[in-house]
Parts: C-alpha cells; sequence; structure tokens
C-alpha cells in the first residue's frame, strides 16, 4: 500500500513538471509570425460576468472599436477610438493615441509563440477558460474577418492561451500584454496631446479671442549650428518680425497642451455636462477663443476654448478639437492656466513693436574726444 502511494505521488510530481515546462517551454518560445493583415478596425467585447468571477481576471465591462479611418488627415493614418456613453446613449469617438497605433499594428503582424489544432468534435479543455463567455477581439481587413477569444493566462504571466475561432480552430499561445491592454477602457487608448508633430513644422498659428484680441503669425525654420529654430512673423496688422520669444511662448504653449480629463473619466462629471460646456456647435459664438494651426504637411485643426469650469478641486477649461473641418473631437478638459498661458502669448504679440537694429557705425567715422 505504502509503495502505491509513492508511486502515486511521484506520478502527481512528474505531471506537474511537465505541465510547468511545457508552459515555460511556450512562454520562452521564439515567435512565429501567424497572419499579416492591413486592419481597418478593432472590435473589443467584455467577457460575461460568469467569465470573470471564474478567473477573477477584470477586463474591461462595455464594448469599443479602434478604427483607421483614411480622409480626415493629409498624408497619414488617422486612428480614431470610439464607444457608446452609457449616460447620453450616444456614441463619441476620439483620436487614437500610441496604444491604439500599437495595437492596431500588433495585430496586423500578429506572432504567437504557439499553435494547437483543435479536431473537429474535440471541446476545449475548461480548465483553459477560453468559450463563449470569453473577451474577444473581431479584427477587420477589408472583407476578412478573424475572431481571437481571450483565455487564460499562464504560470509564469507572460503568455495567455487565446482562440482563433475560424472555421478550422486553433489554440495559440500568445503574449498577454497585447490582451492586457484591453483590462482597461477607451480613454487609455485616446489620443492625450491636444496637438502632436512628428517631422512636421508649425506654418502659421492664428487666435481670436471675444476680447478682441485677434493675430496671426507664421513661421519659417531654419538650422543654426546644426540646432533647428522657428523664424516668427506677425501678419496681422503691421506685419513685422517677431522677437523670438513672443512666437515661441505661442507655439510652445499649443503644442504642450495635454488632456487632463475626458468627460467620462471617473472625475470627468460625465458627457451631459461636458456637452453643455463646451457646445458641439458648427460655429464658434460660444466659445472664449479660438485658435486655427496650420502644419506644414497641409493639415490644419481649429482648437476651441470655452468657459473654465470647477470639476471636484481641480479647475479646467473645455476644449473641442476639429481636424480638417472634417473630424469634431467631443469635449476635453486642459488645466485652466493652459489656456491663460495662450491668452497672454496672444496679447503679448499683438501689441509687440517692430524689431529694431541699432545703425552700424561706418569703420572712421567714430568721434572722438581732443
Amino acid at each position: 500500500m505504502r509503495n502505491k502511494l509513492y508511486l502515486f505521488g511521484l506520478v502527481v510530481v512528474l505531471l506537474f513538471l511537465a505541465f510547468f515546462l511545457l508552459e515555460k517551454t511556450k512562454e520562452d518560445a521564439t515567435e512565429i509570425q501567424y497572419w499579416k493583415l492591413s486592419l481597418d478596425r478593432i472590435e473589443y467585447y467584455p467577457p460575461s460576468e460568469e467569465w470573470r468571477e471564474k478567473t477573477g481576471e477584470k477586463f474591461y465591462p462595455q464594448p469599443f472599436t479602434i478604427s483607421v479611418k483614411d480622409g480626415i488627415k493629409k498624408g497619414e493614418k488617422f486612428f480614431t477610438v470610439s464607444n457608446k456613453d452609457l449616460e447620453t446613449g450616444k456614441d463619441i469617438e476620439y483620436e487614437g493615441g500610441y496604444n491604439s497605433e500599437n495595437t492596431i499594428r500588433d495585430f496586423g503582424v500578429y506572432r504567437v509563440k504557439g499553435t494547437d489544432e483543435v479536431l473537429p468534435g474535440i471541446e476545449i479543455k475548461e480548465s483553459l477558460q477560453v468559450g463563449e463567455g470569453s473577451p474577444k477581439l473581431v479584427l477587420y481587413s477589408g472583407n476578412i474577418s478573424k475572431t481571437l477569444k481571450i483565455g487564460k493566462k499562464h504560470s509564469l504571466g507572460s503568455t495567455r492561451v487565446v482562440l482563433d475561432d475560424a472555421p478550422v480552430r486553433n489554440v495559440l499561445t500568445s503574449s498577454s500584454y497585447l490582451f492586457d491592454r484591453f483590462q482597461k477602457g477607451p480613454q487609455d487608448f485616446r489620443q492625450k496631446s491636444i496637438l502632436t508633430l512628428n517631422k512636421e513644422y508649425v506654418k502659421e498659428i492664428s487666435y481670436i479671442d471675444e476680447n478682441g484680441t485677434s493675430i496671426k503669425i507664421d513661421n519659417t525654420p531654419y538650422e543654426a549650428n546644426s540646432v533647428k529654430k522657428n523664424f516668427w512673423r506677425r501678419l496681422s496688422g503691421e506685419i513685422i518680425l517677431l522677437e523670438p520669444k513672443l512666437g515661441e511662448d505661442l507655439f510652445r504653449y499649443m503644442t504642450g497642451l495635454k488632456v487632463e480629463n475626458f468627460p467620462d473619466d471617473e472625475n470627468g462629471a460625465g458627457f451631459g455636462i461636458g456637452n453643455i460646456l463646451a457646445p458641439g456647435s458648427e460655429k464658434s459664438e460660444f466659445s472664449l477663443a479660438s485658435v486655427k494651426v496650420s502644419i506644414s504637411d497641409g493639415n490644419e485643426i481649429v482648437y476651441r476654448f470655452h468657459k473654465e469650469t470647477s470639476i471636484g478641486d481641480k479647475k479646467l477649461t473645455p476644449v473641442i478639437r476639429i481636424v480638417n473641418s472634417t473630424f469634431k473631437e467631443p469635449p476635453v478638459y486642459i488645466v485652466e492656466n493652459a489656456f491663460v498661458q495662450i491668452q497672454s502669448a496672444a496679447l503679448a504679440i499683438k501689441n509687440a513693436k517692430a524689431i529694431v537694429k541699432a545703425p552700424k557705425v561706418k569703420a572712421g567715422k567714430a568721434s572722438q574726444k581732443k
């Protein structure tokens, strides 16, 4: 009897080691390309409540979509993130940030560490936690669609079980981080920089506010000692060359704008209030100021700044952004001081005087005292 117990114990240990080593082998395996697609969009669908309770995993509880859209920005792809707002029942859509771009790229060229075909009539083990209630991604490329169901995370944490739910099904071993992104909601995939530049430069900035301040400046970039610099002129009123600091202040304040809150953040007070504070009118009569930024690649972005407000313990300014008169975002909030800085910089440019250079004194003409 004792020998049988020893034998049973040995079998259990060997099975555990085999399972552990198999997982470790797949964790350390070199990734292989599973498919390569030009993706149009990725739709995320949350897990069932039963799946969440069984696994203890906290994937985002509402669906949302990441899309690639043409015809909005010139010369580049435009990523968007959309979802239905539960408070207002309306669909909302923002520009997508680096998380959106990375996700489209990673699933466009999808790499896995292992594949196991599921034979017809064979049930997938319940322990893999991948089935009808699993969270899933539906990926679209033209007329092609792919469905990935998300399953169990392996014990070492860096890989997951994923089911390619195609006519020929495959259980995949895939990097966890690709799917862990969807434990956060659409806010984490949105663009948080109000004005983003890569190789482009700002050509013109136009500013007008309800106090009558109206200015327009343009920029001719140049390079000095291998350092790129901007050369600013004021085009409104008397055309003058600007002191470098004046143009740079407005440029820096615009390019430094960041989203402090989205209306549907936990502390954002919701879109019901956000849409009252920053009405989505096609005209700008409800805004305190409007700024148009023209970029060297031919794109133009308009920013409408609305009256500041207090949400919780923060003073914030609602902003609406319009890209090429085509894509208008719902409101976002920036810190109140950011708009105050932009307003002050614009007023300083309006009141600026022309740069006056001291006349050159010709050699031999300097006066001397005797």
